[in-house]
């Protein structure tokens, strides 16, 4: 039995009894139900700068204008002459032309072709299970599975590669799962278990032996998965497997 349909039949009161509740949270949560949707493969779009991102701005014929910040939490970015622009939410691309619109503004070139480029993401990736060096991991541009653990140190022995969960927010708030098989992507190459990261997306490696659904959901849901911990987890609705 797989451990995503071990997840599906676990009753919802093992969930809300999970060693981090307390009577104080179950009561109110209780009537907040709330079930894990169902997995949605995002169509991948450019990416879009995000407060935190380490930015390089290079500019050929102008290198003295060459510049690198950090975007400021309400996404702006100042530079030099230029002053601030809006950079969250905009490709690099748009950024670059963005700047290259305020130098002309500003009477001091008309032809800075400016290029963007990210130095550093402010998102995180969240490796946990059995890999060597759990937790946080910087996101890079089109990071997948394979990275991402790579990234948290590699595998332990005793990791299950056939099952690796991601987890991720859906539009809505609540938790989708699917699994990816870590071993037929590195074997075969399987375009089906090829996931592109987004920033907060959580994998979870399992150990080869099958370790108990509710132990499972306790340590890596109820604790680590960087989900509101006022959302119930209802498994065994269904409709979320792949």
């Amino acid at each position: 039995m797989t451990l995503l349909r071990l997840l599906a039949r676990l009753p919802l009161l093992v969930l809300l009894c999970s060693a981090a509740c307390t009577d104080k949270w179950v009561a109110p949560q209780a009537a907040k139900h709330s079930t894990i949707a169902a997995w949605v493969d995002t169509p991948k779009t450019p990416y879009k700068i995000e407060p935190g991102d380490d930015l390089s701005v290079v500019m050929p014929f102008n290198p003295e204008l060459n510049y690198e910040a950090v975007v400021d939490p309400k996404g702006g970015l100042t530079m030099p002459l230029v002053g601030t622009i809006q950079a969250g939410g905009l490709t690099v691309d748009e950024a670059g032309r963005d700047i290259n619109r305020a130098l002309a503004l500003k009477g001091i070139t008309d032809d800075a072709y400016a290029s963007v480029s990210i130095r550093t993401y402010a998102g995180r990736i969240y490796v946990g299970g059995q890999v060597k060096k759990p937790g946080a991991v910087p996101m890079q541009s089109d990071m997948d599975v394979l990275q991402a653990i790579t990234a948290a140190g590699g595998l332990m022995d005793t990791a299950r590669t056939g099952e690796v969960v991601v987890i991720r927010r859906s539009p809505d708030g609540r938790p989708m799962l699917r699994s990816v098989n870590l071993t037929a992507l590195i074997r075969r190459a399987d375009p089906q278990q090829s996931v592109a990261l987004q920033p907060s997306d959580t994998i979870f490696v399992p150990e080869t032996s099958s370790v108990e659904a509710d132990q499972w959901v306790d340590r890596y849901i109820t604790r680590i998965v960087p989900f509101n911990q006022s959302i119930n987890y209802n498994v065994g609705s269904g409709g979320f497997f792949r």
